[in-house]
């Protein structure tokens, strides 16, 4: 079908299709989601156990082991990673990308199941939950209030979290931070032994005493009948007179005879701070799937209602993710917007015409638009991935309609009238625009073989990207000659009018130098079509540099952006205690506020550990980026080595991911452990690594509690009732609620604090044996003080440990520190037999980029080659087109190392779209020598009036590109410096490929067709 005769001969038909695509294009913009980053779907799950006052070698043993085991036997699965810490157990399951995640979830539910008969039965709970990047907080509010701490946290319990959880698209909303309501029930150790009494037997007596039971029911003709026993505990005197036992059977010895009841506070997990006051936070998550600027918009409403009602509290915000994500489209927005203005500022001086680039401009909105239907299909949202192929494609979505707009123009130029010109026109160049847009589809085909994170991070960006260029391929050849045949207007007007008057000087400037151009490219053409063996050297040799200053650059898999964030953290020795925590946490707060361009602080303190969040003013009002002012507070930091300060960059989306991390594994744990020592200070001396962390720590203090063998069992006591007991008097049982106003608290039952430490009173401490008899704990146990890990870390059922830091963002990149441990494990320290060295995290992800854009790198050759194979119908002729891909890397290369930008994720794109613009400009060139050749014209002339035919629309191309990129390129606020590296790919590409491409493809195409014709010959 001729698309170019079909819409000069049905206008209105075209008209109407374009109004169409507008229409609906801004119907399916409105209707998009707007988020940071696309939607990814990563197949891990997470099991999450708890079991409160167990030391992290009895949470291995005895939850962490046998889970695993159950879990190692799904199909899929990729890698098991368990950490173990006191009273909890985090076991993380990582499976293969093809894995259907609700598969995965439901295999880990039903091997969970079945563990539970190998663990212990007072476990919480295990909760079972799949980790989604989207997963993350789009809002965190801090509360501070004058209310006593548990008033004040039933309060936003009940309050203000129930209240925000009724805003449209509010998945949950957790409280980090404040002590919930207790009743303690305090037991005296000399009042239970008088009365032959254990601490486990009046917590059972306890739990009894408040449990609703229902009886059954009694089944009637007509209906049925149920029982239940009401006994709620809803006042204290109703427990304090709960029966325990009966002395001599006679007389009742009720809880207030051994104990008392009195109201108090959970045990502390973690405090907030704002701005180093108490406070409570409330971390606001999204339903999947909808819009976190609109859900945190709704958010906000309700809070500055529920400040109006209730002005005694006061609500602030901080990580506020939706700022993160308007800021980021919006600067990508302003990217377009720029890219489109500079754009048709380029084809209007190539073109020198008002009309010929309104026509040419039309492709711009009609492409994007129509890519919001697309997208739209595909289920797409308006995120950095998405909108930033639109940046890049908007020097290519008008690149069609240049080459079509200006073969017209130069057919009006020998006489046609309007239509046959745009007939004739569109005709002559359709092959050569649908092999430039096939062969840029091409390129982004591989994307789709892709794993992994990066790959669900691409396939938008590439989809994205073809979406828009088959929009403006449909323009190119519908819209372009329809409006070119009736709105095209004469080479000549008799009279300008004001718009051409004013632009006329110039336009006409620019003309004579495009003239004097052409004719001195000419010139030079027809020398080095005399010498192409000298052009081929001389490009081999700059190919060949640029091979050695590509060795040079750093890679990197995302680079830092300054968004005004960062955290710092402490770890103080085990066993510190809560208020030493505390203390030093109000030290680096104040030291962190009384810098001027800290802008507020919000931290979380837990047992030995502190977590701060830093958030800057803006970069407007301080002289130092995020970077160095991270550094700047390092140094600050010094006074508290001991403490273990790590500042780095703050990453909710990638769980706070360190840009260099690996793993050592192996079933020696001693050996395993004094390697990772070794060569962990081998690693400090890394000068481009800061804050390098081991996940070794030491031993946390314990006491452990041995039984004697003969003795327990000559005295009847039972190992598990004896370890029920010990659990009962230090942790408490908490069996028992109690209800008021609607609420349940914890009964939590245990010794007087005096006497819950039992290494101090060993010998006072009494164990019930099989008859209900109390028998001294000394008499069938022996007690040892001693330390145990801290933490014990595990990946694939074998203990493993993690070393880790951050790369100084001047330095030579997560590259190179990844080249230097290759370098010490096989030079300074090689791994001892049974221990093996995996990546992991940030570093992980670089080097399956590596090999993944390898790979699609590769199939883009192979795919950009079968293209237009099958179009030029020959298996040599795109050779020629294709040398031009090393000629792009060279300026990519030179381009990247000038302006200092690293190897990343980003530039890894550019290189992929650079691949496929590349060969835009060849197929240009030599598409027109080959008509050419076809008329009889021999190979050299072909090629020199080729190139005096194609030299304007392959600079108005390029230069079209390199202006859509250039905002880009620049970074033109904090937000789009991350992304700079991808513009400086393209732009460095498109520069050396055009230069070279006009001398390079004409003398390789010479030895091309020279060799053609040798065959040729032979056959003869």
């Amino acid at each position: 079908m001729n698309l170019a005769k079909l819409s000069i001969q049905r206008p209105v038909f075209i008209a109407c299709t374009v109004i169409l695509i507008v229409v609906v294009g801004i119907v399916s913009f409105g209707k998009l989601g707007v988020e940071n980053f696309p939607d990814m779907s990563i197949p891990t799950i997470s099991v999450n156990v708890t079991y409160p006052g167990a030391a992290p070698n009895e949470i291995e043993t005895l939850v962490a082991k046998p889970i695993e085991d159950e879990l190692s036997t799904i199909s899929g699965l990729k890698k098991l990673r368990s950490i173990c810490n006191e009273g909890s157990a985090v076991i993380v399951a990582e499976f293969s990308s093809e894995t259907v995640i609700s598969y995965a979830e439901q295999q880990i539910r039903d091997k969970v199941a079945f563990a539970k008969k190998k663990i212990p039965a007072e476990l919480e709970e295990p909760v079972i939950k799949r980790l989604d990047p989207a997963d993350q907080p789009i809002l965190s509010i801090s509360l501070q209030s004058k209310l006593g701490d548990n008033e004040f946290y039933d309060f936003a319990s009940e309050t203000i979290k129930q209240r925000l959880i009724s805003v449209s698209n509010v998945g949950s909303v957790d409280i980090i931070g404040g002590r919930k309501k207790e009743i303690w029930v305090e037991l005296d150790r000399n009042q239970l032994k008088a009365r032959n009494l254990s601490a486990s037997q009046v917590s059972q007596k306890i739990a009894a005493g408040g449990a609703n039971i229902p009886a059954g029911k009694v089944r009637g003709k007509d209906s049925d009948l149920s029982f239940r026993t009401i006994n709620e505990y809803r006042s204290f005197d109703e427990i304090r007179n709960v029966p325990i036992s009966f002395l001599n059977n006679e007389i009742p010895i009720q809880l207030s005879d051994v104990g008392r009841v009195l109201v108090g506070s959970e045990d502390i997990t973690s405090l907030a701070y704002w701005n180093g006051k108490p406070a409570l936070f409330l971390l606001v998550y999204k339903q999947s799937g909808a819009n976190s600027v609109q859900v945190a918009e709704g958010v906000k409403k309700k809070v500055s209602d529920l400040q109006k009602e209730f002005p005694e509290v006061t609500f602030d915000y901080y990580n506020d993710s939706s700022k993160v994500v308007k800021d980021n489209v919006w600067d990508v927005e302003e990217s377009i917007y720029i890219g489109i203005a500079l754009t048709i500022i380029v084809v209007l001086f190539f073109l020198g015409s008002v009309r010929s680039t309104l026509i040419t401009g039309l492709a711009l909105p009609t492409s994007l638009l129509g890519s919001f239907i697309l997208m739209g299909l595909a289920g797409f949202t308006i995120n950095q991935m998405t909108l930033l192929a639109m940046s890049l494609a908007v020097g290519l979505l008008i690149d069609d309609a240049i080459v079509v707009r200006e073969n017209i123009h130069r057919h009006k130029e020998m006489g046609k009238d309007s239509k046959q010109a745009a007939l004739d026109g569109t005709k002559e160049v359709t092959l050569a625009v649908l092999a430039t847009t096939f062969a840029i589809l091409a390129v982004f085909g591989p994307i789709a073989f892709i794993d992994g994170v990066i790959g669900q991070i691409l396939r938008p960006f590439g989809l994205t990207v073809c979406f828009a260029l088959l929009i403006s391929l449909y323009d190119a050849l519908t819209i372009a000659p329809m409006m070119s045949a009736y709105f095209g207007g004469e080479l000549k007007t008799k009279e300008p009018n004001k718009i051409e008057k004013f632009l006329s000087i110039p336009l006409h400037a620019f003309d004579r130098f495009q003239e004097k151009l052409t004719n001195g490219y000419v010139k030079t053409l027809e020398v080095s079509t005399k010498h192409p063996l000298l052009i081929l050297a001389i490009a081999l040799f700059i190919f060949v540099s640029s091979i050695f200053v590509s060795k040079t650059l750093k890679s990197e898999f995302i680079p830092t952006q300054d968004l005004g964030q960062f955290t710092v953290t402490f770890e103080l020795p085990p066993g510190s205690s809560v208020e030493a925590t505390k203390k030093l946490n109000e030290e680096v707060n104040a030291l962190l506020r009384s810098k001027k361009e800290v802008y507020l602080t919000a931290g979380y303190v837990k047992q030995n550990k502190i977590d701060i969040y830093v958030e800057l003013v803006s970069s407007k009002k301080r002289k130092l980026n995020t970077p160095q002012f991270k550094e700047y507070i390092r140094k600050e930091l010094t006074p508290y080595a001991d403490a273990k300060p790590i500042v780095k960059n703050y990453d909710a989306i990638g769980g706070g991911q360190r840009s260099f991390s690996f793993v050592i594994t192996g079933n020696d744990a001693e050996k395993m452990e004094a390697y990772s020592k070794l060569l962990f200070e081998k690693i400090k001396k890394i000068p481009d690594l800061t804050d390098p962390d081991i996940s070794l720590r030491e031993g946390a203090p314990e006491f452990k509690i041995v039984p004697k063998g003969e003795q327990i069992v000559r005295l009847g006591v039972n190992p598990q009732a004896l370890g029920r007991e010990l659990r009962t008097i230090v942790e408490g049982d908490t069996s028992a609620v109690f209800r008021e106003n609607n609420l349940e608290y914890d009964i939590r039952v245990r010794m007087l604090e005096d006497q819950r430490n039992i290494e101090k009173n060993f010998n006072q401490v009494m164990v019930p044996n099989i008859n209900g008899y109390l028998v001294p704990l000394s008499f069938v146990t022996s007690g040892v003080s001693t330390t145990g890990p801290a933490t014990i870390q595990r990946q694939n059922r074998s203990r493993s440990v993690e070393i880790s830091a951050d790369t100084n963002p001047n330095g030579r990149g997560s590259g190179y520190t990844m080249s230097e441990l290759q370098r010490i494990l096989k030079e300074d320290l090689p791994l001892p037999e049974g221990l093996k060295v995996s990546y992991s995290g940030q570093t992980e992800n670089l080097e399956s980029t590596g090999k993944n854009m390898a790979i699609a790198l590769g199939l883009g050759v192979v795919f950009i080659y079968l293209v237009l194979a099958s179009l030029y119908e020959s298996f040599i002729i795109p050779i020629s087109i294709l040398v031009v891909i090393p000629l792009a890397m060279t300026g990519a290369f030179f381009g990247l190392y000038l302006t200092g930008k690293s190897m990343d994720i980003f530039a890894n794109i550019g290189m992929i779209l650079l691949f496929g613009l590349a060969t835009k400009n060849s197929i240009l060139l030599i598409d027109f020598a080959k008509d050419l050749q076809n008329t009889g014209v021999d190979t050299r002339t072909a090629l020199i009036e080729a190139g005096r035919a194609r030299l304007r629309p392959i600079l108005m191309t390029s230069i079209a590109l390199i202006a859509g990129m250039l905002p880009v390129a620049i970074g033109l606020n904090e937000a789009s410096k991350q992304r700079t590296s991808m513009g400086v790919t393209v732009i460095g590409g498109l520069i050396s490929s055009t230069i070279l491409t006009l001398y390079v493809i004409p003398a390789v195409y010479q030895y091309i067709t020279r060799m053609i014709d040798s065959m040729k010959k032979r056959k003869k």
